[in-house]
């Protein structure tokens, strides 16, 4: 009769154990989505200031569109010191300050969000007659005052990968490119499914050296964006909901390029 107790003792006792264990497990649900495909028009105007040798400053401001070109998404503004450390290497270290136009259903909720990115690129080249071949690796940290840490990070850090070719068409001043850049996250918010590939972009491109000190350039860049959004629902037992929403989106750019250089 004791056995039997302690047997009905010992079962209650792990199936407590049991249960609570799958009441603190919690639920994880993740959801796909694909957004409707935009045309995201931009144009930015460069200038580049020599401080001595192969080293440089350069300043540039760029306006980007969304939403199928009907409104301003955002601006930014850039400072960065360019150094070409020999013909087959340089090194670039910038700083972006962003500023992006967020739009709610009404018209007061609109309001601008500021974020700032400091950078870094390595870029190695090689040119073959009239080719150039490059690879160009950004490090970058994209810095978010106004995030909590649960939707986006304050920090967030990412590495960017560009193979580029270059053609100068002889006898004229156009130099066409394309180039295959692949951009990811090295860190995301809890339970956000750890670092992912948030952007693949395709571009095609034609470079005009108006004179010795101006160039134009167009552009077209095909974008797959990927992103993340993670919510979650908190009691006195901890996390019990938790809800993550990756979604994707097919971006078709056109951009516009104003350079001013002086030797």
């Amino acid at each position: 009769m004791n056995r039997l107790r302690l047997l009905a003792a010992t079962a209650a006792i792990v199936s407590a154990v049991l249960c609570a264990g799958a009441q603190e497990t919690p639920r994880y649900d993740v959801f796909e989505s694909t957004i409707p495909s935009d045309f995201q028009p931009r144009a930015d105007i460069e200038f580049e200031f020599p401080l001595a040798d192969d080293f440089s400053f350069i300043l540039n401001n760029e306006l980007r569109f969304r939403d199928n070109a009907s409104r301003i998404d955002r601006n930014y503004l850039l400072g960065a010191f360019s150094w070409e450390t020999c013909d087959y290497f340089s090194l670039d270290a910038g700083y972006i300050f962003q500023s992006i136009l967020n739009i709610g259903d009404v018209e007061y909720q609109r309001e601008w969000q500021y974020r700032h990115r400091v950078y870094l690129d390595l870029k190695a080249q090689i040119g073959l007659d009239d080719w150039k071949l490059s690879l160009t690796e950004r490090p970058l940290v994209n810095l978010r005052p106004w995030a909590d840490d649960i939707h986006d990070p304050k920090a967030e850090w990412l590495i960017r990968s560009k193979l580029k070719v270059d053609y100068d068409i002889p006898k004229t001043e156009l130099t066409p490119y394309a180039f295959f850049e692949l951009s990811n996250t090295l860190n995301t918010v809890d339970y956000g499914g750890g670092p992912f590939v948030d952007r693949l972009r395709f571009c095609l491109g034609i470079k005009w050296e108006t004179s010795d000190f101006n160039s134009i350039e167009l552009y077209y860049y095909f974008d797959i964006r990927n992103s993340r959004d993670v919510s979650y629902t908190t009691g006195s037992s901890g996390i019990y909901d938790i809800y993550l929403n990756k979604e994707r989106q097919y971006l078709h750019i056109l951009g516009i390029s104003f350079n001013f250089g002086w030797d």
